[in-house]
């Protein structure tokens, strides 16, 4: 990953992000940042304070990732506005670490390799690129090792973490972003993590986190910091002088307590861990008197708004910032980005469903085996027709984790620029419909047609395959549509299940239509069952 000092100074100037939330019943203006001023250069930068402090909403909005509608004031990228896909660029790791569990850590950097490196770069170059982003991590002995899920045991939780880390550094960005990185780890891997984090600081890297309350083994390691208060700035400057400030302005952190929650405590004014009026810890003089009628975060917006007045001098650019806008774009083609995403796609299960499509056509065909061609045979396959109909609908219900399953991992990649939305969907279509459902319907049709009975004419048996095919698809759409409606499994499956039981009352079978009331007559017109259970005559026609 060399050691090019390639670290980019992102500058933010006012700025406040407003969300609309409900209070007592009424839709209010919540100001979750509030004009808030600073510099991140090169190095280890850390967002620190409590919970509800806009942590994550800083780190979002200097990403580029939160609602520009609700954003106010500029962000600078050395000295130029963020580009229009800044997220190509940069690198971000959420808090929960989104990897594909079912692929290895290698197959998983080389994923990201394949879609975020450049399209001139060989595939050597990438596997290079690869392996050298494994040594750095220090994955090599688990690097062939799966990654794991709640079915598939895998690595631990720091070379989880790592995994993350490694597939935004493949690209070599400019600037990292972390959300709460040691999240769920103990306090010697989340130790560990830091000092990674710290080594590509020390590469020129600009590394920017959020933090909760570190300790002092990680904060010494923090190069610039900054502390927040419900929204407000508390302190932005060197780690090293964050002590000094405090005591300056009356708050003097006592003897062996870790400087990280002396300042948790200082924001949430909490006094037990800040030391009395009586001297300074460790020492014999009067501690300064604490400005009375002002808080914490009042008392730095002055050195804040200096800071802020030199950076814009500083940077020319930002008098024109519409000369300063840059364009980027996805490294890879519509058709690469689609082909690896299908290539990422667990190759057990369309085995597994031909498979079982084998297995129940085969008990289809053993029950309807052979059906004469009298009044029974007839009543027979009608019933058979109507039951491999049913069969056909509601076997698409597996459809409905499609989109639910992978959310989570879908909405990182796509917002950190792996691949275009359409991508992903093509790719997910592509991958479920012709493998688990083309295929294997294909195979259970040539079972069960001739081992029931129908007519054996070629065109009849392309008609009974197209019909099931076809009531496939139109149930599997309905499936895709809910899944990528809803984030939840079980409220998914009620909400496919319903319809596909109206439509299978109103097929024509369970009930006659004609007796039906003109209020509800009109859902046969919306039936996939009613459709597919009209061919019938065609197919039985000439049985008898």
């Amino acid at each position: 990953m060399g050691s090019k000092k390639d670290g980019s100074v992102i500058s933010f100037h006012e700025i406040s992000y407003t969300v609309r939330t409900f209070h007592n019943g009424l839709k209010i203006d919540k100001d979750i940042l509030n004009q808030i001023s600073g510099i991140m250069k090169p190095g280890v930068n850390a967002i620190l304070g409590p919970t509800g402090s806009g942590k994550t909403t800083l780190l979002d909005v200097l990403a580029g990732r939160k609602d520009p509608h609700c954003l106010t004031g500029t962000v600078l990228i050395d000295g130029r506005l963020q580009p229009e896909n800044f997220k190509c660029i940069s690198g971000y790791v959420v808090q929960d670490d989104v990897v594909m569990g079912t692929l290895t850590i290698r197959e998983n950097l080389n994923f990201s390799a394949c879609l975020r490196l450049p399209r001139t770069l060989s595939k050597k170059d990438r596997e290079q690129r690869v392996n050298e982003t494994v040594r750095d991590l220090g994955l090599t002995e688990v690097a062939d090792q799966k990654v794991g899920t709640e079915f598939i045991r895998g690595v631990s939780g720091g070379e989880r973490k790592r995994t993350s880390i490694g597939m935004e550094l493949i690209t070599s960005p400019s600037v990292l972003f972390l959300d709460e990185p040691t999240t769920g780890l103990d306090a010697s891997t989340a130790c560990t993590v830091i000092r990674l984090l710290h080594t590509l600081g020390r590469r020129g890297k600009t590394i920017i986190f959020s933090i909760h309350q570190p300790r002092y083994s990680i904060f010494k390691l923090f190069d610039s910091m900054i502390l927040l208060s419900v929204g407000d700035m508390v302190y932005q400057g060197l780690a090293s002088d964050a002590l000094v400030y405090f005591d300056k302005i009356g708050y003097s952190c006592e003897a062996h307590n870790n400087p990280p929650d002396f300042f948790m405590d200082v924001i949430n004014a909490n006094q037990g861990a800040v030391s009395g009026s009586t001297g300074k810890p460790g020492g014999g003089g009067s501690e300064p008197a604490r400005p009375k009628n002002q808080s914490v975060p009042h008392l730095f917006k002055d050195k804040t708004k200096t800071t802020c007045h030199c950076l814009i001098n500083e940077r020319k650019s930002f008098s024109n910032p519409k000369k300063s806008q840059i364009k980027m774009s996805y490294s890879q083609s519509l058709a690469v980005q689609t082909r690896f995403i299908r290539t990422r796609g667990d190759k057990n299960l369309p085995r597994s469903q031909m498979f079982t499509m084998v297995i129940f056509a085969v008990i289809v065909g053993a029950i309807y085996y052979n059906q004469t061609d009298g009044p029974s045979g007839l009543q027979n396959r009608v019933g058979a027709f109507f039951f491999i109909v049913m069969n056909m609908v509601f076997g698409n219900l597996s459809a409905v984790e499609l989109f639910i399953k992978e959310r989570k991992i879908f909405m990182h990649e796509s917002a950190g620029g792996y691949y275009r939305v359409s991508a992903y969907f093509l790719a997910k279509v592509l991958c479920d419909i012709i493998p688990m459902r083309l295929i294997p319907i294909s195979g259970f049709s040539a079972i069960v047609y001739f081992m029931i009975g129908f007519k054996r004419e070629v065109l009849k048996f392309f008609i009974f395959l197209l019909t099931l095919v076809l009531t496939s698809l139109c149930a599997c759409g309905l499936s895709f549509f809910v899944s990528a409606s809803v984030e939840t499994f079980a409220i998914a499956n009620l909400l496919i299940a319903l319809p596909y039981v109206f439509m299978m009352v109103f097929s024509g079978v369970l009930v006659n239509l004609g007796s039906v009331g003109a209020w509800l007559s009109w859902i046969k017109y919306i039936s996939i069952f009613r459709y597919a259970v009209e061919v019938r005559g065609t197919l039985l026609n000439q049985t008898l």
